[in-house]
């Protein structure tokens, strides 16, 4: 009886000590929210909470989730601010420094960033960064972050298939959770960090997104994102002071409810020269450091950078190139550990020995004048690449045939190449049967790679013009061009990423559209200074400039047309006579 009653007693303190400990953790819950400063309803939420806890026994679950809530809502950054600076004159001084090339776009983010300084005030459209994977997109967002002081947060929304996920699932059932935009906002630890929503092109990943766009435009719209209403907190959070800024890889993909709210920079793939300047400021020094080398023991020449970009890592943006790179440091750090040497120097020579054998095969150029062979300017999606573009003539029934992995749009331009040289046979000296009588076989070589669009126009037809003709063309000569039916020459994108092609082969002189001078105040300096560029308007230049013997047909045509006049002029004043 008396052990009964030890035990008795002892259960007795041992509750009452729970009680107490219970009680001093309300109390000491109770004055961190009033100290928080939370907003009103966040903080009357919270101290409604905290008196639920009284009646619950603290070992029961409902008590860990409430107490996990009230956790929750303290540790929100309601009114916590980075002391943000715009100062545009820095903001571009970062950008300079941190991110080569790329002119126009720094123009229109300083632009951007210039009227909120200004204003600061102003509800406008959200910047999107959209361009190849590579391109610098995340840490150029990175680098304004820095520049404004702000903390930077990134989250990715591609295959969001719910609103659950950005917004929560409720408090109080099983399984309630927090979304994902307050809990990136709790682990910058302010309420106007730069926040970056990578790839909302690929939202959902073709799931039924309705849903999850409305939502996500509730976090984006400046208008309404004052009110965002978090499913777990059961609070509205105003995300006003974000500075949002999205990014995509493609824009044909961007839902169309974004648009309204997007201003769209748009991210070009970088030339060879701009891929040679960056691993040499950034890459290979970054590289080095980490594997931890210095300068003193590694240096990577110019010429072997520019193997790597053109054999190892053909791609718009710089991910191939820093692995490539890295795979270099990584052997080199291997062999100091082992004690094999003090110094490498990685050269167009030795590449091989640290990357192994070469992963593309440029295109090269033709050694001499060819019937029925010109060199193309293209557009791919590693950048720019020359497309050299074959044809002959056979006996045949005026067929034309095409091989290689070509689109609709390309087959559509061959047609349109061919009537035009037929419609032109007098000019070319073509014999009109000829047409009839001899097929067309035109060949894209890399068959691997898919070909499609107009702009290869100009060179189909001055290949047809040429085997039908018989002559040939000048191989010094790269070129580029919509062609209509009619023979005039139309404008073509992607200009900077053919020059720098056409240079990288050797290529000084390029044939382009007239039209296409207003690209050139775009193109870097160093790349217009190297080359020469004769612009056109119609296909008839084009044969002055690129087909041997065109001039020579051309006069004699003249001659032939000239003496045709004077005899008909004769013959008229024989019929006036009589």
């Amino acid at each position: 009886m008396a052990e009964s009653k030890i035990n008795a007693d002892e259960e007795a303190k041992r509750g009452s000590d729970q009680v107490d400990i219970q009680k001093k953790e309300i109390e000491q819950l109770k004055k961190r929210v009033l100290e928080a400063g939370m907003p009103l309803p966040a903080e009357r939420k919270a101290l409604l909470e905290v008196e639920r806890l009284k009646f619950i026994s603290p070992a029961s679950s409902e008590y860990e989730l409430i107490r996990d809530y009230i956790e929750y809502l303290l540790s929100l950054p309601w009114t916590q601010r980075c002391a943000e600076e715009i100062d545009v004159g820095k903001l571009k001084k970062v950008l300079d420094k941190e991110y080569f090339g790329q002119k126009k776009m720094k123009e229109q983010i300083c632009e951007y960033f210039s009227i909120r300084q200004l204003k600061k005030d102003i509800k406008g459209s959200i910047l999107c960064f959209v361009g190849p994977s590579g391109t610098g997109k995340t840490s150029l967002a990175q680098s304004i972050a820095l520049a404004l002081n702000r903390k930077f947060v990134r989250l990715s929304v591609a295959g969001f298939s719910t609103s659950q996920e950005i917004k929560g699932e409720r408090f109080g059932i099983s399984g309630g959770h927090p979304g994902v935009i307050l809990k990136y906002l709790r682990e910058a630890g302010c309420n106007n960090p730069l926040f970056l929503i990578e790839e909302v092109d690929k939202l959902g990943n073709g799931a039924p997104k309705g849903e999850v766009i409305s939502t996500l435009l509730e976090v984006l719209d400046a208008e309404r994102n004052s009110s965002f209403i978090d499913n777990y907190l059961g609070l509205t959070f105003d995300l006003s002071q974000v500075l949002f800024i999205a990014t995509a890889k493609n824009m044909d993909e961007i839902p169309d409810a974004f648009l309204d709210f997007f201003e769209i920079i748009e991210f070009t793939g970088f030339i060879e020269e701009e891929k040679l300047q960056i691993a040499r400021r950034y890459l290979i020094p970054s590289q080095i450091k980490r594997h931890g080398l210095s300068e003193k023991e590694l240096q990577i020449t110019d010429e072997a950078i520019k193997k790597i970009i053109r054999e190892y890592a053909i791609e718009e943006g710089l991910r191939n190139l820093q692995k490539e790179i890295e795979i270099i440091c990584r052997k080199i750090a291997r062999m100091r550990a082992s004690g094999s040497g003090d110094f490498w120097r990685i050269t167009e020579e030795n590449l091989t020995d640290y990357l192994g054998t070469p992963v593309y095969i440029p295109e090269i150029v033709e050694k001499k004048p060819e019937v029925g062979v010109a060199c193309g300017l293209a557009w791919t999606a590693s950048g720019g690449d020359i497309m050299l573009i074959e044809g002959l003539r056979m006996r045949g029934s005026g067929q034309i045939f095409s091989t290689g992995q070509l689109g609709g749009i390309i087959r559509e331009t061959i047609q349109t190449a061919h009537s035009y040289v037929r419609s032109q046979a007098q000019l070319l000296g073509i014999n009109y049967k000829d047409f009839t009588n001899y097929d067309i076989h035109l060949h894209f070589p890399s068959e691997a790679i898919p070909k499609d669009g107009p702009s290869a126009g100009l060179t189909i037809t001055l290949v047809i013009a040429s085997v039908m003709s018989e002559k040939p063309i000048k191989n010094d000569l790269a070129m580029t061009g919509e062609v209509s039916l009619r023979g005039n020459i139309l404008p073509v994108g992607g200009i900077k990423e053919k020059l720098s092609a056409a240079r990288r082969v050797g290529i000084k002189k390029i044939i382009l559209p007239k039209a296409n001078r207003r690209n050139l105040p775009d193109l870097p300096e160093e790349l217009i200074n190297d080359l020469e560029i004769i612009w056109v308007e119609g296909m008839e230049e084009v044969f002055e400039k690129a087909l041997i013997g065109f001039e020579e047909q051309k006069r004699i045509l003249q001659v032939i047309e000239k003496e045709m006049k004077k005899i008909n002029m004769k013959r008229k004043k024989r019929k006036k006579k009589k």
